[in-house]
This record gives C-alpha cells, sequence and structure tokens, in this order.
C-alpha cells in the first residue's frame, strides 16, 4: 500500500522564518544599492544584464521541470546572444526545436510581465497569478493524469484556473505527496496574498521570498506548471525590492527540492540559502559591471570623470581604511593562533614565520599580480590602485617542501564599497631565497573569496571571517598533506 504524506499546512507565517541567517547576503547588499545608483548612469549594460538572467532563469525552469532539456554550450549562447532558432544544432536538445523555441519564448514573455507588473506598482492579486500561469502554460495542451482505475492518461490543462481535482503526485519510491485540496485553494490563496500584501512589510526579502515560494508550492493551486509559477513569484518578490530574477542551475535541482521538503518539516534555513545564493551570485556579477560607458562622448566621459575625482574627495576615505584595517587585524590575530597550533602539533622541527604588510608601507602592494591572479580566477575585478593588506606565514619542513601561504584583503570589483578575503599559496623552489617572488610556484586556492560590504561593522562577522580562514588553513595543510604522500 502506497504511503501517504501530506504536505499542505494551513498558510502561516511561523516563528522558525525568523531564526534564519542571512548574513551572507546581507553582508553584501550594501555594495549592490550603492552600485545600483552609478550603474543608472549606463543603463544600456545594466539592461543587458538584466536581459541575460532573463534568459537564463527561463531556461533552467523548464529544465527544472524535465520539458526540455539542453546542452550546456547551446545554454550559454542562448544566454549571451538570445533565443536565436538558428544556433540549435541537431544534438542540442531532447524535443523538437519548434516546440523548444515556444516553450522558452512562453517563459521569457512571463518574466517580462513581471518587470512590466512592477513598474505599474499594483498589489500582488489572484487574478495576476492566474495572467502568470496562462502566459507560461499558454502552448501546453495536456498535463499528465490518471484515470479512476490507475491507468495514466492526457487530460486537459485549465489554464488560469484553479486545480479543480486532486493533484497529488507520486515519489519514485511509491509515496503520495498530498498538496492542498482544491476545495481549500481559493481561501488558501487569499491567505498567502493578504500576509504578504499587508502583514509582513518589516520581514527580510529573503525569508518573504522563500516563505511565499513555499506556501505557494504547498498550496500547489494548478493542475500543472505550479513549479515555474512559483519560481516566477520568487522572482517577483526580489526584483520588486530591486534584486535579481531567481534563476536555479540545473546541477542544484536535488537540493533545491530537498529544501523544498526541509522547509515541510518547518527547516527553512537550506530553502534561503538557495535563494540568497541565485542573489549573491548575481549581485557579485553586477559590481563587475562598468559604469562608464565607452561609447559616450568625449565630453560626457570628461565631465564623469571630474565629477569622481570630487566624490571621492567628499568620501569618508578614512573610515573605508579603519575598516579595513580592523578586518586586517582580525586576519593577522588568526594567522598568529594557526602558527601556535601547528608549532604545537608539528614540533619545533618546522620552522613557521609570519610577516604583515606595513600599511601605506613599501610593501604594501607585493604580491599585486598575484592578487589579480586569485581575482581573475574566480571571475572578479581587482581594482590595484586602491589601498590592501595582506600577511603571509611560512612554512618549511625540509629544503623541498617550502612554502607560503598569503592571505589578502582587497578591493572587490571597480571601487571602494566591497572587500575581499582571499588566499593563495607559494611553493619555494629547491634553493631559491623566498623573497624572489618570480622563482616561486603560484597555486590559487579553490576556496571562494569572502566578499562584504566596507562599511560592515567588522564585529559583527567576526566569526564568519574566522571560519573563512580557518577553510583556508584547512585547505592548504590539505595541499601540503597531499605533497607527503
Amino acid at each position: 500500500m502506497d504511503h501517504v504524506q501530506i504536505i499542505w499546512k494551513p498558510v502561516h507565517f511561523d516563528d522558525n522564518w525568523k531564526k534564519v541567517n542571512t548574513e551572507e547576503f546581507d553582508n553584501l547588499r550594501p555594495s549592490w544599492d550603492k552600485r545600483r545608483v552609478e550603474l543608472s548612469k549606463n543603463e544600456e549594460q545594466y539592461k543587458e544584464f538584466i536581459e541575460k538572467l532573463k534568459r537564463k532563469q527561463a531556461i533552467d525552469t523548464g529544465i527544472i521541470e524535465n520539458m526540455y532539456d539542453l546542452d550546456r554550450g547551446i545554454t550559454e549562447t542562448f544566454v549571451k546572444e538570445g533565443f536565436v532558432y538558428s544556433h540549435i544544432q541537431h544534438n542540442d536538445t531532447n524535443i523538437d526545436k519548434d516546440v523548444l523555441m515556444t516553450l522558452l519564448q512562453d517563459n521569457i514573455e512571463a518574466m517580462d510581465f513581471i518587470f512590466d507588473f512592477i513598474k505599474s506598482d499594483r498589489e500582488l492579486s489572484a487574478g495576476y497569478i492566474h495572467q502568470l500561469h496562462c502566459l507560461v502554460t499558454r502552448h501546453q495542451d495536456t498535463v499528465d493524469s490518471i484515470d479512476s482505475l490507475g491507468r495514466p492518461g492526457k487530460s486537459p490543462l485549465l489554464r488560469g484556473e484553479y486545480k479543480k481535482l486532486p493533484n497529488n503526485p507520486k515519489r519514485s519510491d511509491g509515496t503520495i505527496c498530498e498538496y492542498c485540496p482544491p476545495v481549500h485553494v481559493a481561501s488558501e490563496m487569499d491567505c498567502l496574498l493578504k500576509i504578504f500584501n499587508t502583514e509582513n512589510n518589516d520581514t527580510h526579502i529573503l525569508i518573504l521570498t522563500a516563505f511565499f515560494h513555499h506556501a505557494f508550492t504547498q498550496i500547489h493551486p494548478y493542475q500543472d506548471g505550479n513549479g515555474r509559477v512559483a519560481r516566477l513569484l520568487a522572482s517577483f518578490v526580489l526584483i520588486k525590492d530591486n534584486l535579481f530574477p531567481f534563476s536555479l542551475d540545473r546541477e542544484k535541482k536535488n537540493v533545491y527540492i530537498d529544501a523544498l521538503e526541509d522547509a515541510d518539516k518547518g527547516n527553512y534555513q537550506n530553502l534561503v540559502n538557495i535563494i540568497a545564493n541565485t542573489q549573491i551570485e548575481s549581485i557579485k556579477e553586477a559590481l563587475k559591471l562598468e559604469t562608464v560607458g565607452k561609447d559616450g562622448s568625449y565630453d560626457k566621459v570628461l565631465e564623469e570623470l571630474k565629477n569622481r575625482i570630487a566624490n571621492k574627495k567628499a568620501t569618508d576615505q578614512q573610515n573605508i581604511i579603519n575598516k579595513m584595517q580592523a578586518a586586517f587585524e582580525l586576519i593577522k590575530k588568526q594567522t598568529v593562533n594557526y602558527k601556535e597550533s601547528l608549532t604545537s602539533v608539528l614540533g619545533e622541527s618546522v620552522v613557521i614565520d609570519i610577516e604583515s604588510c606595513d600599511p601605506s608601507g613599501e610593501k604594501e602592494y607585493f604580491y599585486t599580480h598575484q592578487i589579480a591572479q586569485y581575482a581573475k580566477n574566480h571571475k572578479y575585478y581587482f581594482n590595484s590602485s586602491l589601498p590592501r593588506r595582506w600577511t603571509r606565514i611560512r612554512i618549511a619542513f625540509d629544503d623541498t617542501h617550502k612554502y607560503q601561504l598569503i592571505l589578502s584583503l582587497h578591493h572587490y570589483g571597480y571601487d571602494n564599497s566591497t572587500f575581499a578575503i582571499g588566499a593563495f599559496i607559494e611553493k619555494q623552489l629547491h634553493g631559491e631565497a623566498p623573497e624572489q617572488d618570480n622563482k616561486q610556484i603560484l597555486f590559487t586556492l579553490e576556496n571562494q573569496p569572502y566578499v562584504f560590504f566596507s562599511g560592515k561593522d567588522i564585529s559583527t562577522i567576526e566569526g564568519s571571517i574566522c571560519e573563512k580562514i580557518e577553510s583556508i588553513f584547512t585547505e592548504t595543510l590539505a595541499y601540503i598533506a597531499e605533497e607527503f604522500s
């Protein structure tokens, strides 16, 4: 006998939502808010960036629903250049090319509909959600169904109407997931919209997005298309708050499903993390965008340069430098702690020493090439004209096993609004002096940079910075241990 799991619970915003951690996103949000103002002066580049995100969302949402598959190469081409029919080759997809293009166009028009609706500044309503459903299912005539005898078949799809019959899917293990009964759908959707529109204005944007997305999936109000509409509605909530479409890579589908199932049990952190990560990735990409149009007139660009010089003088540079130094002192302190730990465990036969740059001293600009390479490997711009800090720990076991780990604190992107903590290892070649940097072999760590707003109070993120440093030392020791195999 099949096991029935009741997924639906009457819509309510419980206290567990308030316990969710959003720190990593919060570290970057102020940088984006500042950068967005600058990007508004170069709208064409930002507009194209948003168009790419819309196309990515339109592609990925259908892949997640198993409506089609699309080769990674053509996916990247479509995101970059648009949905051009002639780009598709025979083996790029598993469905008819005409059908694929129609489905993609439906998805992108639904996303465009969201942007247009937000501009109108109207309250979200059931009628609007019905229109979204009509758009994403416009060329879908039927839905898989099971008749009264348990036989699979096809039924006509109801567009823009709540379901008339239960739509409880069966998982591969035989479990039947029971969503909201049709008789309660209209009232539950009204309740959800009331909570969203009037009762949670002070709720964190990520939590509000995750709550709305999860509650909608529990109700499962439509006969089919609920997943696509749920992700569109998540995008609506985010875009309305000047953020980005909710676009989920196909590789993360299982993690996404697991997070929704965790949320069914009242564990919301993983779902919020997934939404946060999509926004963090988009923010990092947006921080790379240039804000001065190269195709502008000479006089316009010169005027912009003049304004920026004036703004730089007016900016509280000293406050930013103080924040950088506070973060650097924490990095140095942790490096000393790890030196003591290494010495204690490995013994005095291992030579370990630490050196840190003197702020504004002659060594501050050491490792410029290496930091630029690290930034390139992690796909962001390192502005070498801005201040930076570094601390170096050298570990020598013998003549052939000499290493130095450099932890760098520098600016992420073009301006001074964002800091990054990164690290790389250099291995000293036998017989060479450690200060001969050109004689070192450079290894960029896989650890992603820890990125945060330059105006952040360092005491509020001290724990996260310490965790990042621990992961850097862990990866470094793992690399060294491999060389002793």
